[in-house]
């Protein structure tokens, strides 16, 4: 038994089980918020939801496993306990474990529609574009994460016409990750460079916090427009965003502002995806009230 946890925990470790079990709860959330999931369609719209959410957790996994393969070198320095570095899991099984989460993924879309076959296609393509060119660019790569999170919050509910109310839960999720892909870049510049990588973190650090401050600010503004300028979520969102997404926005945004932000890039990266949590959690509860007021 030892020897098979041995052999099992590189495979879920090189795949950020969390990352991937949140771009799985997102997809959920969306087709729950757009009325895809209600309980006068279970049966098929379940089993549907149940194949995008293996679709979207595979994908991201996919995401993980390549960037991992391609980025030993940068991992040595930035990441040393990562499965590749210790040699806890080859490159060569890594590479083929990415290729079977490649397929699992557009299986399981392609069994829920052909219209999300294709859908699926795009976040594999540029997860496979960012990870082999686009992680080497200045800030291109990281509008191409930051979108492709966004997109799972889009994905189950695609096409149907209600998704027009995720658009602006989406775009705050894209300045989140937007931010959290940023401080990345500067968490892990020393490993990158040491592999001849020019990323984000090569610009000027003040620019880096004015980027920081300004998706901040606007993410700020926005985040009351679902509920008090668009109308589409009720007051319990607006709640929980004072009460649980307001206060941790505050708590990053002060560190981004100081002169030497780039010290506290990893606790501002940890309440980023805390807050992205609460993000989540203000809709759901929105949707969970509003559904039980209508029984």
């Amino acid at each position: 038994m030892a020897r098979v946890i041995k052999v099992i925990v590189p495979y879920i470790k090189i795949v950020r089980p969390l990352n991937a079990v949140i771009a799985g709860c997102a997809v959920l959330l969306g087709m729950w918020l757009t009325g895809f999931a209600t309980p006068a369609a279970y049966g098929a719209v379940m089993r549907n939801a149940a194949l995008l959410v293996l679709a979207a957790i595979a994908a991201t996994a996919y995401g993980n496993v390549v960037n991992d393969v391609l980025d030993v070198e940068t991992d040595r320095v930035s990441h040393p306990d990562r499965p590749l570095v210790t040699a806890a899991m080859s490159v060569g099984a890594a590479s083929l474990f990415a290729a079977a989460l490649a397929v699992l993924s557009l299986a399981c879309a392609a069994a829920a529609s052909l219209f999300h076959a294709t859908a699926a296609l795009i976040p594999l393509a540029l997860l496979t574009l960012y990870s082999v060119y686009l992680k080497r660019t200045k800030l291109l790569g990281n509008i191409i994460v930051a979108t492709l999170t966004a997109y799972a919050l889009l994905f189950g509910s695609l096409p149907h016409p209600g998704t027009k109310i995720l658009f602006a839960p989406a775009l705050l999720a894209f300045l989140l990750n937007f931010c959290r892909e940023l401080l990345k870049d500067v968490q892990d510049a020393d490993g990158d460079r040491a592999a001849g990588f020019a990323t984000s973190a090569e610009l000027p650090r003040p620019l880096i916090r004015l980027l920081l401050i300004l998706a901040g600010c606007a993410h700020l503004a926005a985040m009351w427009t679902p509920s008090l300028v668009l109308g589409d979520f009720g007051m319990v969102y607006t709640g929980v965003c004072v009460a649980a997404v307001l206060p941790l926005h505050v708590a990053w945004m002060m560190l981004a502002v100081r002169a030497d932000f780039d010290k506290y890039t990893g606790r501002m990266g940890g309440i980023l995806k805390a807050e992205m949590v609460a993000g989540l959690a203000a809709l759901a509860a929105d949707k969970f009230i509003l559904t039980l007021q209508r029984q």
